[in-house]
Formats: structure tokens, sequence, C-alpha cells
């Protein structure tokens, strides 16, 4: 967890927060929290967004959903283009309450698809700001809390909360919006509701007076991990000064009424707004208009009032504090020192100097009406002989209905006969079968167009994923088309257009997680299981290939036999031969070991010498990859996190540890081992440990999608661009020698299985891969490596 310091670039991550002249901000670095910002905040032209999410329960799959969803906040908010500055509050809003449903929409539509237990929903808060202005969009069980001229608010307001819904929980849930314009010093949370409760209820009031974000955000710290939660997601903004030490004053003329409670947005009207905020008038119908309310972009704050205009708007604010509307502050702590009772944003001069204006004519009409008017004596009613009684009226009680027959009359006579029944009885049993085949036609029409809808929706959704840069937004792109997919072919009306649509998607797929399938797979034969605790490996030597199995293996140049060098049984200078544990190419021969002896195969004279390996008593086991250069002899032991190298010339001698301890805990991940003066580890997750003299050098992680998880294999050749990692699954990954991803290779269709895949081995130069299963040895052709920028 660390903070981040809203500078000049687009996205806060790290660092310690500071005053500049852009503001200050503190950023949970936690998958649920992001801010992203332009400019100086509460300027003209500066643009900034944040947003905080809160899952409801947590999922394993939270975090990545929030990665998702925060992803398509930035999509929706940050990258699309937005409306110029200076048009009215109703084209942000829109925009801010079209982000809101979109991610909803897509959260819904991914729990509708998948299991209860996986479902995940999310409070939410997103601050949005542009220029002086701020939009507020929440749902709880996520909050905001906001500090302005020393009273606190906190949204959503508790008339709101009933009738909000998280985000994913079901379509179409309307976000609650509030609208306010910002002035320096305000101060901005965004974090869990419980968080927030607790900093009112238990931190010194002073934190929120200071207008530093560091102290608010250790203190929500220290109550995050009070509270038990395993990270902190808080988003904290302080805006900055414009002119220090002189009051900057914002608005139409000469100050600017607090608009949360104002343009709230309706759910069936994303411009039509209710409880409009107005200064100063009674009239409820009156609604004020986004021009109207917000200030003027184009003249400074300097450039408003003079120093006189703004010693008199003090003395009004002190004098008279009701002439300003105000949200309704928050009870409970912060009465003597946060809360200041009239030092709010007022009513104008022009609408109070109106007001009195107005009371004055109404003062003077009141005293006429009760002054001057003369009215009529009050006499009392003639006598009309009922002492005041209602007169009593009669009425008849019996129901009469309608009487139709003058229309009865006029209407045609038809003899009533056999033949008449039947043709009525054909008219209506017609007309049954025309309403019937309506009613079938019109279901089927619907079908039709919802099955045209879903596949052309799918293929948006494909062609939108091609088009992403963004791996995450582009995979769920992919996911979202293939949910349409799948609920084009539940309706079972054309499968061949579900079918092709599926090709589409799946090549759409290979190019966005950069896939290449091979054809040309070639089985060459099948090969020995390897005895238990023995790691089967390939390797090259002279252009040719080595197989170590429950042997030691050569393939002859056809590439259709294995001759046998070395097995266990065989006397090497009196020794027999023990389960061989590894094998390696050495200077110019191979070389195996079986756990006490190392035999180097001497080529002129084909035969093989034994070596003693210096042990602590007993022999060596649990060996996943045996190396060699320059004569010293390595071992990979992954149970021990060890690399142990036997000296040219002594292997009778103990071997020293090579990397001293250094990485052990990454080691004890080891799956294989590839030496040309430097040694390269390949661990579990693909992650590749460089080494130079025994020191860690780099460590490097290629960025594939699906994630590896299973990778058992490293091959590598001096001066060459590409590394190549074989995975379990049957993947093969070409990479730099800095990680960087090239391209994944899988199998086609039609061609045989790479998996389970046990070791591989390329030959760069000629781009031949060698891949080694549990049933069979297999090659194949790479493709080149595509040209740099495609």
């Amino acid at each position: 967890m660390s903070l981040g310091v809203a500078q000049r670039s687009s996205r806060v991550q790290q660092g310690q927060p500071s005053s500049v002249t852009g503001g200050v901000a503190a950023v949970a670095t936690s998958p649920y929290s992001r801010l992203w910002r332009h400019g100086m905040l509460g300027t003209p032209g500066s643009r900034a967004l944040a947003v905080v999410l809160q899952p409801v329960e947590e999922n394993p799959r939270s975090a990545q959903l929030a990665e998702q969803l925060l992803a398509l906040f930035e999509q929706e908010l940050w990258r699309a283009a937005l409306p110029r500055s200076g048009q009215t509050v109703d084209a942000y809003t829109a925009r801010v309450r079209q982000a809101c449903l979109a991610a909803n929409d897509w959260l819904a539509e991914w729990n509708a698809s998948t299991t209860p237990d996986r479902r995940c929903c999310f409070g939410y808060t997103c601050a949005f700001f542009w220029d002086r202005e701020l939009l507020l969009a929440t749902a709880p069980p996520a909050a905001t809390f906001v500090q302005q001229d020393g009273e606190l608010y906190r949204f959503p307001l508790r008339d709101d909360q009933a009738s909000l819904l998280p985000l994913g929980q079901q379509r179409a849930a309307e976000p609650a919006l509030y609208y306010t314009q910002t002035a320096p010093r305000d101060v901005i949370i965004l974090t869990r509701a419980e968080l927030g409760a607790a900093l009112l209820e238990h931190a010194d009031p002073s934190l929120l007076t200071n207008h530093d974000p560091r102290p608010i955000f250790a203190e929500l710290q220290a109550m995050s991990q009070e509270l038990g939660y395993e990270e902190l997601d808080a988003v904290v903004l302080v805006l900055p000064d414009v002119r220090p030490g002189r009051r900057r004053l914002l608005g139409d003329w000469i100050s600017v009424v607090h608009r949360f409670r104002g343009p709230r947005l309706r759910a069936k009207d994303a411009f039509a707004y209710d409880n409009a905020v107005a200064v100063d008038l009674e009239d409820e119908n009156r609604q004020t208009s986004s021009e109207e309310m917000a200030p003027s972009v184009d003249r400074r704050p300097d450039e408003m009032l003079d120093t006189a205009s703004v010693d008199a708007l003090d003395e009004q604010e002190q004098t008279d504090p009701e002439t300003t509307q105000r949200w309704e502050p928050l009870n409970g702590a912060y009465d003597s020192e946060l809360v200041k009772r009239g030092r709010g944003r007022g009513a104008t001069l022009r609408e109070t100097i109106s007001g009195l204006a107005v009371a004055a004519v109404v003062a003077f009409i009141g005293l006429w009406q009760v002054l001057f008017r003369r009215r009529p004596k009050i006499a009392p009613p003639p006598d009309d002989g009922t002492f005041g009684l209602p007169r009593l009226q009669r009425y008849e009680e019996s129901l009469r209905l309608p009487d139709f027959t003058p229309v009865r009359r006029q209407l045609p006579r038809l003899p009533v006969s056999p033949l008449t029944g039947l043709i009525a009885v054909s008219a209506l049993g017609l007309l049954s079968a025309a309403f019937a085949l309506s009613v079938r036609h019109d279901h089927e029409q619907a079908l039709r167009s919802r099955f045209d809808t879903l596949l052309q929706t799918a293929a948006q959704e494909r062609t939108l994923a091609t088009q992403s840069s963004n791996p995450t937004i582009a995979r769920a792109y992919l996911e979202t088309a293939s949910q349409r997919l799948d609920a084009a072919a539940q309706l079972n009306l054309d499968p061949q257009r579900v079918a092709q649509e599926r090709a589409a998607l799946a090549t759409a797929r290979d190019r966005v997680f950069k896939i290449t399938r091979l054809e040309g797979v070639q089985v060459l034969g099948a090969v020995p299981p390897a005895p238990e605790g023995v790691t089967p490996r390939l390797f090259l030597g002279n252009g040719q290939l080595y197989l170590l199995t429950d042997a030691l293996y050569r393939l002859d140049s056809t590439g259709t036999k294995l001759i046998q060098l070395l097995k266990p049984g065989d006397t090497v200078d009196g020794q027999r031969v023990g389960t061989l544990l590894g094998a390696a190419w050495a200077d110019g021969a191979p070389i195996a070991f079986d756990g006490a002896n190392a035999y180097l195969f001497d080529p002129t004279s084909a035969r093989w010498t034994r070596l003693p390996i210096g042990t602590v008593g007993t022999a060596y086991r649990g060996v996943a990859r045996v190396g060699s250069f320059s004569g010293n002899l390595y071992l990979l032991i992954p149970q021990n996190g060890q690399i142990l190298r036997f000296l040219s010339g002594a292997y009778q001698n103990k071997p020293e540890d090579w990397t001293g301890g250094q990485a052990a805990d990454q080691l004890h991940q080891a799956r294989d081992m590839q030496i040309d003066g430097r040694i390269y580890v390949l661990l579990q997750d693909g992650t590749i440990l460089t080494f130079y003299r025994g020191a860690l050098e780099s460590t490097a992680k290629p960025a594939v999608d699906p994630a590896v998880t299973d990778a058992v294999a490293l091959s590598a050749q001096p001066d060459r661009p590409y590394r190549y990692i074989g995975l379990a699954d049957g993947r093969i990954l070409r990479v730099t020698t800095d990680g960087t991803l090239v391209q994944q290779f899988m199998a086609a269709d039609n061609a045989p299985s790479l998996a389970p895949m046990r070791d591989l081995v390329v030959d760069d130069i000629l781009g031949v891969a060698y891949i080694l299963t549990d049933r069979a040895l297999l090659t194949v052709h790479l493709p080149a490596a595509p040209a740099a920028g495609q």
C-alpha cells in the first residue's frame, strides 16, 4: 500500500503526497481505486477522474472484475472524446450517467452468465472534475465525503440510499448524481462507507482543516487495519490555492450556492433535473438551468470583485447567514472546530437586493389591505323559511337501464338456420386460426430479431476487441461476444451462422493474444517412459538430438530411430551405472549423471569415462537439470533452492553453492536451466532469473494471456535474440531476452496435440522445435518472428 501524488500525469499510482500547483492527492494502490488527472484542479481546462469500487461480498474474482470495470470507466470517461469545456452541465452529466450504466450492464450480464457463487456486485463512487465543476456518481456501500467552507457532507444522501443498487445486481440500475462547484481547499474523500463513518466518529477534527491529504490517508489506513481489511481502497483530494494569501471567489458574480441537492438526474430523462436550487427565491416551480448555475470560466477570480466588494461580502455573510440555501451537513462531531455556520457560499448581492425590494412591496400591500381597504358590513342571511337547514330533495331510487329498442329496430334481420350457424362457426374458426398464426408469426419474428441482434452485437464486440490496445479491455470484449454467441445458439435458429461467427471469434482471439496455430506437427515415434524421480530431458549437440528417459539415447540422422548410448546397469571403469538423473552437452561430447558419478563420452574411442562426484555422504536426488560450461558441472536442485557447481577436473571435491543462498525462495519454484556464460533459470510461473558470477542480475516475466502457471522447459542458444518457454498445456512461448512476448504457438485443431509437454528444445537458427510428451517425441517447424510493429 502506498500513496500517489496528483501531478500532471494522466494516471496517479505511487509516491508521497505533497502540495503542488496542480493539487494534492492521496491514492491507494489497490485494484479497487484509480485516479486520472490532467491540469491544475479547479482551473479552466483541467480534468480529473477518481473511481473507488467496494465489493459487496469478497470473491476470488473481485479484483480481476474490478480491474475490468475500472478499465471501462477509463474508456468511457477518460479516453473517450468528452464535450468541450464551457458547455452545459447536461452533457457531462449524461456522459457520467452513461458510463455508470454501461459498467452496470456489463457486470449484470456477466453475473447472469455465471454461477451464483462466482457473481460479484460492487458499490462505487465516482468523482469527475472539469474546470471548476464536480459531478459525483455513487451507490452504496461506497461513499463520498466532501468538506467545503468548514462544513462536511456525505453522499449518497440518506433519502437516496433506499433506491440505489450496487453495480451488477440488476440491469439499468441508476446511480445517484450530485453536482457542485469547487473552490480552493475543498477536501474530497472517496472510500468505503464504514471507513468514512469511523473517520468522522473517531478522528481528530483538525485532520480536515489542515488541507493535507497525508494525515487523512494515514488515519484511513490505520482504521482499515483495525477494521480487518487487507488493503485500503480510498482516494483523498485537496484542491490547491490559486493565489495564496487572498480569498478566491467563484461564481457568476459574487458567490456560488452549494448545488449537490440541485441537479439530481431523473431515471427517465438524462437532462431533466428536480429540486433545482435557487438563491433566496421561494417559488418552488422555478428551475435553474445548468448554464445559469455554471460559473464563468473565462474571467479570473481577481476580475470579479475589487477589495472593497470582498470585504462587503465577508460582512454580509457574517451578518446574514440565512440568505444561502445549503446542503444538510452531517450531525455528530465537528460541531465546534469544523462546522462554521453562516460561512458558506451565500446568495448573490443582486438577488439579495431583489429580495429586499419584493419584501418591501409585499409589506406595503399588506398594510394597505389592513388599514385602507373598505369592506362591506357582514349581514345575517335572509330568512327563507328553512331555519338555516338544507332543503330536502327527493329522487327516484330505482335503477333504469338504457333503452336500445330504437337502435335494434334499425338493424337488418337475418333468419336463423343451420346454414347461418355453420357460416358463423366457420367464420369464428377462421378468425381463431388467423389469430393463432398471427401470434406465432409475431413470436418467430421476435426470436429472429433477437437472434440477429445477438449476432450483430457479438460481431461488434469482436471488432472492438481487435481494435483495443489494452489486453484487459480486449479480453472483456471477447468474453462478452462469446456470451452473445452462446445466447444465440440456445435459440437454435441458424446454427451455421453461429458456427461461422464462432470461427471468426476464435481468429480474433488468436490475433489479440498473439497465438499462431501450428499445422505441420510430425510425430517421430513413441519413447520409453522415464523412471520415477527422473525428469526426462532433450538437448542438442553438434546438430544431433539427445534424449534422456530410462537411458540416454541419440536420434539417428533419419529421425526415425533412437540409438542407446548409456543405460543403468552398464559397467564403466569397473563400476555399475545407477539410475541416470540428468544429462547435458559438455565440451564436444555428452555427459551423464547418476547421483554419485558423472560419465563423460570420448568420441575418439567411443568409450565412457567415470568421474566420481564429491558428496556429503549420500547420492544426490531431486535434480531438475544438469548443465555444463567450460568443463564445470552444474546441478539445479529445486527442493534445496540451490545451484551446485563442480569445478572442472575436481569433480571429486565437494561442490560449492554457486548462488550463495541468493533467491533461494524463488529457486524452490525452478523448473529448468540453461547456461551460456550466464545461467538462466525458469520458474513455474514463466519468470526467467538471470545469474552472473553467482549474483542475480535480472528478472523477466512475460505478460501472457492466458497466464502461465505450468512452465516446464526453457530453450536458449548463445547469441540468439529469442528464448522459448514450454508449458505443460502444450503452448510454446517465443520471448525476447528482456521477457517481451513475441508469439504463442499452439497445435492446430487437426494436428497432434503437444500436451502434456515434458521438455522442449529449439534450434532457433533452423526454426525447428522438438517436443517431448508423456507418449511421444514430436517435431514442428516454427514460423519466423513477425517484423517489428506488426
